[in-house]
Parts: C-alpha cells; sequence; structure tokens
C-alpha cells in the first residue's frame, strides 16, 4: 500500500502566486498614477497657455490705448474671474542690431503674465512703436 502520505492538490491560490500578483498590480497602478499625475500637469499647462496670450493681449491693447510710447514699469493682479493670475509691464530698449537713430525712435513695451508660485508658468507679449515726439 501506500506510505501514509497523500498529496493533495488546494483549490486555493500559493503564497507565491498572490506575491506575483500584487506586484503586477503594484507596477500598473505606479503608471496608472504617473500618466494621470503627468495628465493633469499638461492640462494646467493647456489652460495657461490658451488663457494667457488673451489676458496679454488686453493689457497691451490697454496700454496702446494709454499711449504705448509712454508705459512705465508696473504690474498687478487680474480679478477674481483669473485669480492667481499676475501682469507686469517692462519697457525695453530696441532690439540688437537697429541703426542708432531709428533705435532713439522705436519704444517697446513687454507685457509678462504669469501664473502659479513662483512664476511657475510665465508668458511674454512683445510690441514695438515708433515715437515720432
Amino acid at each position: 500500500m501506500g506510505s501514509g502520505f497523500a498529496l493533495r492538490r488546494s483549490d486555493g491560490f500559493t503564497l507565491l502566486e498572490v506575491m506575483v500578483s500584487v506586484v503586477i498590480i503594484a507596477i500598473a497602478l505606479t503608471t496608472l498614477f504617473g500618466s494621470q499625475s503627468q495628465s493633469v500637469a499638461l492640462a494646467c499647462e493647456a489652460r495657461f497657455f490658451t488663457t494667457a496670450p488673451l489676458l496679454a493681449q488686453e493689457k497691451m491693447t490697454e496700454l496702446t490705448l494709454a499711449g504705448l510710447a509712454d508705459a512705465s514699469v508696473d504690474n498687478g493682479e487680474y480679478d477674481d474671474d483669473f485669480p492667481g493670475y499676475s501682469w507686469r509691464v517692462e519697457p525695453r530698449d530696441a532690439p540688437m542690431g537697429v541703426s542708432q537713430g531709428i533705435a532713439q525712435l522705436l519704444k517697446g513695451v513687454d507685457v509678462v503674465v504669469s501664473w502659479g508660485e513662483p512664476e511657475r508658468y510665465r508668458y511674454r507679449l512683445t510690441r514695438y512703436v515708433f515715437d515720432g515726439h
């Protein structure tokens, strides 16, 4: 007959099978959470680079109506419709390569729109005008 020991097949999972399953699930969840985080960051960036040009153009239009050549350094924040967005006006010199006579008549202004701490995203709009005073 037999020795009294019988091998029985169990209907459950072995510890090794459970550990392999847990590792596979952990890898899948890590990848999923990483791609979700990247997706949120890209959505924030896309939102900024859609909104910022419009806000910069609005501020540049205000400066143009007030006399762009007379613009001075200034800054501020947008209202509650655009929380966290701020703007800065920076007069600038004529670009390199412009002759001295023309450079004296050419006035430049930058409008910089930023969002996030500390200015995580920035968008710069530059406009030049001839100032014939």
